[in-house]
Parts: structure tokens; sequence; C-alpha cells
């Protein structure tokens, strides 16, 4: 497959090592490991110009403990509730776009009746294979592939591994929000075509609104980070983002899928960031209130 040429999304690709970060407060699977693998306090220090005193609270675990806390627990809850709608649609083969240092792949492949393709940007896929590789050696229904899914033609659909006689489950977090709306439109066609070919569903919880950021900015650490975020990457959430969660299922529903949601807050007492913590869960809920979408292809 021909190398995508994707010089401004590169810029993007560092957020991953952050949000890896803040998942190894989740006890995921490889979590920490993969913290260590790829040295992210260190290039997270850097990407948001952090000070000695605030990286080595990050470094040791703990990060500025409430704060920082809430921040992971999104990032975890996130990642539960898709993990929900996959078990709900039981698939037996994954394309997981943007994958980043996430451990999904490695997870589910463990069963060896999954197929599991990983897909990233060139630079950010090499080195998530090298951390598997280190982890847990190779497998033969894991698989790495350099994908732009903004790209045309389509490049999800240069995949041979996958068995057309069997539905496909796409998944995606924390890839849209930085795209335009014009670059959303082309992902969701190319996964509209994906879909026509295998049959299946895209989870996502990518299509966030400007009502839950504006929420989030009530802790203060949280919209430092992402005006930090936006500078570094050239993308502000702002310019990216749904005003409200109909707006965003009218966009999906002229792109021919149709939603089912999945809450986050069904899985709030999952969520092992929030242990140990004097954390009002009354409080932390509405942060939960933009769903996950499941989205299959419109039948009209």
């Amino acid at each position: 497959m021909t190398t995508p040429q994707t010089p401004n999304f590169d810029r993007i690709s560092p957020t991953a090592l952050l949000v890896a970060c803040a998942r190894q407060m989740s006890g995921l699977p490889y979590t920490r490991e993969i913290v260590e693998l790829t040295d992210a306090f260190t290039v997270v220090k850097q990407f948001l110009a952090l000070d000695n005193q605030t990286a080595d609270k990050l470094a040791s675990g703990a990060p500025v403990r409430l704060q920082t806390a809430i921040g992971a627990a999104l990032i975890e809850a996130r990642y539960r509730a898709i993990e929900q709608g996959l078990a709900r649609f039981r698939p037996t083969q994954i394309l997981e776009l943007a994958s980043g240092l996430l451990p999904r792949g490695m997870i589910w492949s463990e069963n060896p009746e999954i197929t599991f393709v990983e897909s990233d940007l060139p630079t950010m896929i090499e080195q998530k294979q090298q951390v598997v590789e280190h982890l847990i050696g190779s497998r033969p229904n894991l698989h790495f592939q350099a994908i732009d899914a903004t790209q045309r033609p389509n490049p999800l659909l240069c995949n041979a591994v996958f068995d057309a006689a069997k539905p496909l489950a796409i998944v995606c977090e924390g890839l849209l929000m930085y795209l335009t709306f014009a670059e959303k439109q082309q992902v969701c066609a190319n996964v509209r075509e994906l879909l026509q070919t295998y049959g299946g569903v895209w989870i996502t919880s990518d299509f966030s609104t400007l009502e839950d950021r504006q929420r989030r900015h009530q802790h203060e650490v949280m919209q430092q980070i992402d005006a930090k975020i936006a500078s570094a990457t050239g993308r502000a959430f702002a310019d990216n983002e749904f005003a409200t969660v109909d707006h965003a299922k009218q966009f999906v529903a002229a792109q021919g899928f149709q939603v089912e949601a999945f809450s986050r807050v069904d899985v709030i007492d999952q969520l092992q960031c929030l242990a140990g913590l004097d954390i009002d869960r009354g409080q932390f809920q509405p942060l939960l209130t933009v769903p996950i979408f499941a989205l299959t292809l419109a039948t009209h």
C-alpha cells in the first residue's frame, strides 16, 4: 500500500502519548508498560510545555490528583463504553482507526478467533507495532496498517485479512474531534463504503460537542490542556465540534448512517481512575453526557 502523505496530521500523533499517560491510571492491561516503553512522559512534557514540577507529578502516577484524575477518568470511561458497545455486537473482525497506543488490539487478539487490525499514520503505527511485539510478540490474528482515513481512494478497502462473509466492527476514539467537518465527512464516506462491503457497525466516541467541552472547561486544568493541545496540533477543538448531540446525529444521518447511542454513565462504577479519590459521582456524571455512537448503514 502507498504510504499516506499526512504531514499536517502528524502533529496530532503526540496526543496518543498524552492519552497513554492518563490511561495508565485505569488499571487496563498493558497501559503502564506502554508508557514505560515509549518514554511517554518525556514527550508529553515537551508537547505540553510542562514545568518540571507538574511533569514530576504526572510521572508519579498520581497526577495533580483531583483535577487530572477527572480527565483520566473521562478517557477511561470512553474506552470502557466502547468496550460495552463491542460486547453487545460480539464481532469477530475489528478494524481500529487511529489506534495510537491503545491496548485494545492486544487484549482482543488474545482470542485467536478474533481478527484485529490496528491502523494509524505511518510513524505512529510503526511505533505501536514495535511496542506490541516487545510486550506480546507477534500474533497471526493481530495486524498493523498505515492508514489515513481521510484519503481517497478509500484506504480502508485495501485490507486482505478480513473475511467478506463476516460483519466487521470499526472502532475509533480520539480521532474525529481533530478533523474539520469536511474531513469528518470523508471519513464517514470511507467507513460507509467499508460497511457496504462487509456489513457491521462503527462504534465511536468521537462525535463530541461544544456543550460537553464547556462543561469540562469548568475544570481549569482541562481548559489549559485543551489550549495547549490546540496550539501544538494546530487544530482547535472549538472549530471542529458539533454544537449538540442532536447536531451530531443529524450529521451522521446525512452521511447515510442510523445511530444507536450507548451511555458512558453506564460504566461509571467501573472507573478505577476515581478509586480512592474524594470525587462526588453526582458532580462527575454530567461530564459523561455525550454518548458513544454505534453507527450502521441506514436502510432507506
